[in-house]
């Protein structure tokens, strides 16, 4: 699969999924919908399933028929633009590792992450002096401007846990050696815990 495919399927069919869901919600059938949005059927479909780029417009107007918030709907009127472009990652293809790019693709359109860790805080949980001192530690003969953007790439990844629009769930299962392997020294161990403690709370709160 090509970065350029990469770039552009995963956001439609995030989006498309969200459209599907608002519509479910909101009770009209495709007919129906597509009836009040002057569209065809199929057209219909092809946005459900992720088969077409849509102006965020068409999106507005969904949502609007749907009766979806205004916050949602401007998060999906983003997400629209994307679907024409490629992802943020590929900026990052000179220290993103070959066939990764698809990995952070599928991530941004998961509802859900699991893991269990018994080594490592997960990449996407990583502070970024933890993930500073674990970059430099595999590859000592990186310069500085190339760690500093792997520990880009694994910060803006992060930003999807907490977005404003369906924010995925996060199950973690940590071993206990996790905590207390000392990873850049004590500063960053305390300031990882707290940073977990943190994500801990706000799945809490969803």
């Amino acid at each position: 699969m090509t970065g350029t495919t990469t770039g552009t399927t995963v956001p439609r069919r995030q989006l498309g999924r969200h459209l599907r869901d608002l519509r479910n919600q909101a009770r009209p059938t495709v007919r129906a919908a597509a009836k009040q949005l002057e569209w065809s059927e199929p057209k219909i479909w092809r946005i459900e399933t992720g088969q077409t780029a849509l102006r965020s417009l068409d999106v507005e107007a969904m949502c609007k028929v749907y009766g979806a918030r205004a916050g949602l709907t401007q998060g999906l009127m983003g997400l629209a633009k994307e679907t024409k472009g490629r992802g943020w990652w590929h900026a990052y293809g000179d220290v993103i590792p070959e066939s990764f790019d698809l990995y952070i693709g599928l991530g941004e359109a998961a509802s859900r992450f699991s893991w269990y860790e018994a080594e490592l805080v997960p990449g996407l949980l990583q502070t970024p002096d933890y993930a500073r001192a674990l970059i430099r530690e595999s590859g000592p003969e990186r310069d500085d401007a190339e760690v500093e953007r792997r520990v880009h790439v694994r910060s803006t990844r992060q930003v999807l846990l907490n977005r404003a629009t369906a924010a995925p769930a996060v199950d973690v299962a940590l071993n206990e050696a996790v905590l207390r392997r000392p990873v850049g020294g004590g500063k960053v161990m305390e300031a990882g815990s707290t940073s977990l403690l943190k994500q801990a709370a706000r799945e809490l709160r969803k």
